[in-house]
């Protein structure tokens, strides 16, 4: 009689844990996607914070000046460009 005993523990053991298996793959999906949840976060965070200094910069008048200069090509009144060719 202990030995149905043990074996019907053994089956009632094995039952529960084919029930909680489906679970604990579930839980460590989860746990999967929130690591890549919170990577994603952190990019969106830099993104951000690059995106609001490169706005504090377009803001200053130094700034758009080298941008024209530079992008556009655009000279100040009694500024002479030359242009070089290689």
């Amino acid at each position: 009689m202990k030995r149905i005993g043990w074996i019907i523990l053994a089956l009632l053991v094995l039952y529960f844990i084919f029930l909680i298996r489906q679970d604990i793959i579930n839980n460590l999906d989860l746990q999967k996607e929130s690591h890549r949840t919170a990577a994603r976060i952190k990019d969106a965070e830099r993104l951000y914070q690059a995106l609001q200094n490169r706005m504090l910069l377009l803001n200053k008048d130094a700034y758009i000046e080298k941008l024209a200069r530079t992008k556009l090509g655009l000279v100040k009144k009694g500024e002479k460009a030359y242009k070089v060719i290689f």
